[in-house]
């Protein structure tokens, strides 16, 4: 019977077998040099556990019984001696000749697999380890050794300048952002050259591509077929050189989406839409003419390709946002005939029924017209102004804030 208090044992014997791993550091036996090329006098190395400033000793031996100094000087000519880590994340601190920091890299180093230990093998799991690029969000926002946060910032080598992570441990992450995406998502700083690699050692930065302020969501194909929620997939008949087109179905379109199709420019925009006849904000190309197939239309850029962005926190209505049929409303006023007053009752009222006034005839010519006739019916039509209106309605589902992490 496999008692639970031998399972403990043994998987801490294995933590304690595991811890005693080393590493040697590797900048041993190498030298440090100022701008100008030349060795640093007397230069010196701090280590320290990774995230912290508690220090870490180090050993001159990779047996782990002989300490080294905290911190290790260098010799005259600035070439450090032989180090040896235990096999767990650090941090390293170098030092000028005047104690003045060269650089501080933090996350360095490697921690042993874990294993399982009921399997009796010691075999490592690979669901429970993380890989390069790997993406986890953690209700804090703290800095975690081996991964950098997704803030738009950058990483690099040791020296390169980069703001989240300078460190030769992030030549891996480095690779697989150049190797994965182009530069509208993980541009490098100054250009990409002809490799990761060559970028890399030539202290070129790439940038984390940022998840502030985003949800994840998967893409709408995802290596099957497509969805539909993130896109409107119809027929598209364009007319070469002509930013007007025709769709088979305008339902689920609207204003701003992107469009993926052959014989549409990158980036092309739904500029306007009428029935079926939509503008677009670039004419189709050259020999484009007729109908294409399975166009795509979506407010993220292309629904089917990674790393894309869209959406906003907030909208603001406009009369092309509103149903096609709305209330509408007039008032009709009608002026009542029993209110009119004749022109000769009005002499009659001035000068009673006996009265004479001399040209009494040019006075009734005159009074009778648009003035004393009773006009027909008037319709006006009635706005309702909105004060203190147009403003953007919310967008936002609930949701719980956090820090998303990429793998180095």
């Amino acid at each position: 019977m496999h008692h639970p208090l031998a399972a403990g044992l043994a998987l801490a014997l294995g933590l304690i077998a595991s811890a005693s791993a080393t590493e040697s550091w590797p900048k041993s036996r190498q030298q440090v040099l100022d701008a100008s090329g030349r060795p640093l006098l007397s230069p010196s190395v701090a280590f320290f556990a990774a995230g912290t400033t508690s220090p870490l000793t180090v050993y001159s031996d990779p047996g782990l019984t002989k300490p080294l100094p905290h911190p290790v000087k260098a010799d005259g000519n600035g070439r450090f001696p032989r180090i040896y880590l235990p096999e767990v994340r650090y941090a390293e601190q170098v030092l000028g000749p005047y104690g003045e920091t060269l650089w501080r890299d933090d996350g360095l180093g490697s921690v042993p697999p874990t294993t399982d230990s009921g399997s009796g093998g010691g075999t490592i799991d690979p669901s429970a380890v993380a890989s390069t690029g790997d993406v986890k969000w953690r209700m804090d926002a703290g800095i975690l050794p081996g991964w950098v946060r997704m803030n738009g910032r950058t990483l690099g080598g040791a020296g390169s300048g980069a703001t989240e992570l300078a460190s030769a441990s992030a030549a891996t992450a480095f690779a697989y952002l150049w190797n994965t995406f182009p530069d509208t998502v993980a541009s490098v700083v100054g250009g990409r050259g002809t490799s990761a690699a060559s970028d890399f050692a030539a202290g070129k930065q790439i940038v984390i591509p940022t998840m502030q302020g985003l949800v994840q969501a998967g893409l709408d194909d995802m290596g099957s077929s497509p969805a539909g929620r993130l896109q409107t997939i119809t027929d598209l008949t364009l007319t070469a050189g002509s930013t007007t087109a025709t769709v088979a179905s305008a339902s689920r379109l609207a204003i701003g989406m992107t469009v993926t199709a052959d014989g549409i420019s990158s980036g092309t925009t739904v500029t306007d839409i009428a029935g079926t006849t939509i503008t677009l904000s670039q004419p189709a190309a050259a020999g484009s003419t007729g109908t294409v197939s399975g166009a795509r239309f979506s407010l993220l850029g292309d629904a089917q390709a990674t790393a894309q962005v869209g959406g906003d926190a907030l909208s603001s209505l406009t009369n092309r946002n509103l149903p096609a049929v709305l209330p509408s409303g007039t008032v009709t006023v009608d002026y009542p005939s029993h209110g009119y007053v004749s022109p000769e009752a009005l002499i009659n009222l001035a000068f009673g029924d006996g009265g004479t006034i001399a040209n009494v005839s040019n006075i009734l010519i005159r009074l009778k017209g648009a003035q004393t006739t009773p006009p027909g019916a008037k319709t006006f039509s009635v706005s309702q102004p909105n004060p203190g209106g147009d403003v953007p309605v919310s967008n936002l589902s609930p949701m719980r804030l956090g820090t998303f992490y990429l793998k180095l």
